[in-house]
Parts: structure tokens; C-alpha cells; sequence
């Protein structure tokens, strides 16, 4: 019979940085931020690849590191959501995106799918309701209301 290693010993296996979405977040309020920020270190297939306040801002992250997934706000001081999804996913025809508004528009939806979004999400949804729109489109489904 073989000797059984100490629990000491035994550590598990090292997480595939390759496996984790990269997700990033432009919204220019900073509670919202920090909502996705705690979402993602709460997610073992997330990470947090960064933030952003502003369309310039975000542009400039973009170029240097593209993310997997994008939640993005439509309403933002430097210009609109809508505009700037349409022009990252010329360049970025793959990337995920999730718009979100504080709006109660009931054409923001119709426009995020135009644009080229994969979903959009009313900032007074749930936390359970925005974890599921994520995984929705993580694995390739559309989430629109």
C-alpha cells in the first residue's frame, strides 16, 4: 500500500490564466465600477483587466489591452456608448460587449443589439440578473430584455 502525502503536501493545481475572461469596464461612475471590480474577485473564471472613466480613457486602454469582455455605459461625458461599441468592434469584431444605462429608454436595447452589442442591462437590475447576463454572453448567448 502506498504512504498517503500530508494535506500539507497537497496544494491544487495552479489556476490557467488562459481559462479566465478578461473583463473591462467603462462607466463614468465609480460605485459601478466598483461593483464589477467586486463581481469579477468573487468569479474564479474572471479577471479584471481594467476601468475606465471616459470614452478617451477607454480608447486609450483599448489600444494597449484589448479585453475578452466589455461592459460598457451608454451615457458618458465625452460622448455615447452606442458610437464607440460600433467603432471598437471594426477593429475587435470578437469582443463581447454589455451595455448598461441608468436610462429607462426602451429603444437602448434595439440600439445596443445595432451596434453590435451581445446584450444590455438596466443599472437597477440585480446582482444575480447582471451575473447571469455575463454568463450568458460569456458562452455565447445574446441577452437583451
Amino acid at each position: 500500500m502506498a504512504a498517503e502525502k500530508p494535506l500539507e503536501d497537497i496544494s491544487p493545481p495552479p489556476p490557467n490564466p488562459q481559462k479566465a475572461l478578461r473583463l473591462a469596464v467603462v462607466d463614468d461612475h465609480a460605485i459601478i465600477r466598483g461593483v464589477f471590480v467586486t463581481l469579477v474577485e468573487d468569479a474564479p473564471d474572471l479577471t479584471m483587466a481594467w476601468t475606465a472613466s471616459s470614452l478617451s480613457e477607454a480608447r486609450d486602454k483599448m489600444r494597449r489591452d484589448a479585453p475578452d469582455f466589455l461592459v460598457m455605459d451608454v451615457t458618458l461625458p465625452d460622448g455615447n456608448g452606442f458610437d464607440f461599441i460600433a467603432e471598437i468592434l471594426h477593429d475587435l469584431p470578437k469582443l463581447s460587449v454589455l451595455m448598461v444605462s441608468a436610462h429607462e429608454d426602451h429603444s437602448y436595447p434595439e440600439r445596443a443589439a445595432a451596434c453590435g452589442a451581445k446584450g444590455f442591462i438596466p443599472k437597477e437590475a440585480s446582482l444575480e440578473q447582471l451575473v447571469e447576463a455575463v454568463s450568458v454572453i460569456q458562452h455565447g448567448g445574446r441577452w437583451f430584455p
